[in-house]
């Protein structure tokens, strides 16, 4: 079986942010690592792989930092990448991302069943999965917590709003997306670590792949949300705080 998982490298959401010229992130100040959806989908295709033999490939598109986190999928399990390098592609939105993944997979012939985190942390988009499916011309499933895979037959498991789960039958091959809590992500292994030095990772351009990059999304402006109420400390004992309080929200209603 031979199974792609699409990787995005993500700023930790626990850095400090800082904006340069109303439009970028200084990201000297940032550390990165990988989209925590994208480890349940590389966990959930090592699964697959140690129950029904085969192959995990790893696809990424990213600059050179993200070549860290594309080996520590490998330190996990996974057999060889492909990591998808260019500026070009970074500039461009999700689907030029979408574009290039489309064509590094078709590229890698013969491929069973791509997963993809339900979405990144960064952009929250949720959109590169759904857009595979449809560059790839196969049947695509979001929101996955379940996988059950026999011979070419899948029974998915889609999480719904309000914790329903709706059980679909699919063929492969396909692209699923993976929700979190459909596993618990493997810690690489020392032996995995010192393997992944030596796995195969494919440096690829855009017009290595033969992928456009024309389409763009521009950022007009990036700013810090500002909140136009603030925390307030109410002294005193709590007879009196509480009285205050009372006359603060009182004041409040009738602003309202």
């Amino acid at each position: 079986m031979k199974i792609v998982v699409c990787l995005k490298q993500v700023p930790d959401m626990e850095s400090n942010f800082k904006i340069i010229d109303g439009k970028s992130i200084d990201e000297s100040q940032v550390a990165f690592k990988i989209n925590d959806f994208d480890n349940y989908a590389v966990e959930a295709a090592l699964q697959l792989k140690e129950k029904n033999g085969g192959e995990v490939i790893i696809v990424s598109a990213g600059p050179d930092r993200a070549a860290k986190d594309i080996r520590q999928a490998f330190a996990m399990g996974a057999d060889w990448g492909i990591q998808i390098n260019d500026p070009a592609v970074q500039a461009g939105d999700n689907f030029v991302v979408a574009q290039c993944l489309q064509k590094a997979i078709q590229g890698i012939g013969g491929v069973d069943l791509v997963l993809t985190g339900v979405q990144a942390e960064d952009d929250q988009a949720a959109v590169t999965g759904v857009m595979l499916a449809e560059l790839l011309g196969m049947p695509h499933c979001t929101n996955v917590v379940k996988l059950d895979i026999s011979g070419a037959n899948m029974t998915v498991n889609r999480e719904l709003e309000g914790g329903l789960n709706e059980v679909l039958e699919m063929s492969a091959p396909a692209v699923l997306s993976i929700q979190s809590g459909i596993n618990e992500p493997r810690y690489p292994t020392l032996p995995g670590i010192m393997k992944a030095k030596k796995k195969q990772l494919d440096a690829k351009k855009a017009s290595d792949l033969g992928a456009s990059t024309d389409s763009k999304t521009e950022f007009v402006k990036m700013f810090f949300p500002v909140s136009d109420k603030k925390a307030e400390i109410i002294k005193g004992d709590p007879a009196t705080a509480a009285k205050a309080l009372i006359d603060k929200l009182k004041n409040e209603a009738k602003v309202i």
